[in-house]
């Protein structure tokens, strides 16, 4: 996967869990497609305090996924999930598919 993608899945699953400095850099960075060197004229500091603090980010956030969990385990539900849509349910079975999809998107949503 892709740094910046990866660092943008983290951040929307775990990015509450930073500082806000930190989010406002990694923001920056990954969604706003900033240079180092951008944010660094931006936020008035050096483009390595920069490139550190977003590299201390980075790791916060991997290691919460190491623990948690949480996008490892969501992805497995969507592939069950396409997976069930695929087979043939009764009516009580698409009712829980459904809620089960409802509970997915609210964890993609919530968090």
């Amino acid at each position: 996967m892709d740094r910046l993608v990866e660092l943008g899945q983290l951040m929307d699953w775990y990015g509450a869990f930073l500082t806000e400095r930190q989010r406002s850099l990694v923001r920056q960075y990954a969604y706003e497609d900033c240079s180092l060197g951008e944010i660094a004229e931006r936020e008035g500091i050096s483009r390595q305090a920069v490139r550190d603090a977003i590299l201390t980010a980075e790791t916060e956030l991997k290691n919460m996924e190491s623990k948690l969990n949480l996008i490892e385990t969501n992805e497995k539900l969507r592939v069950l999930i396409e997976q069930l849509d695929n087979t043939q349910l009764n009516e009580a079975q698409k009712d829980l598919l459904r809620q089960i999809r409802e509970l997915v998107s609210e964890e993609e949503d919530g968090v």
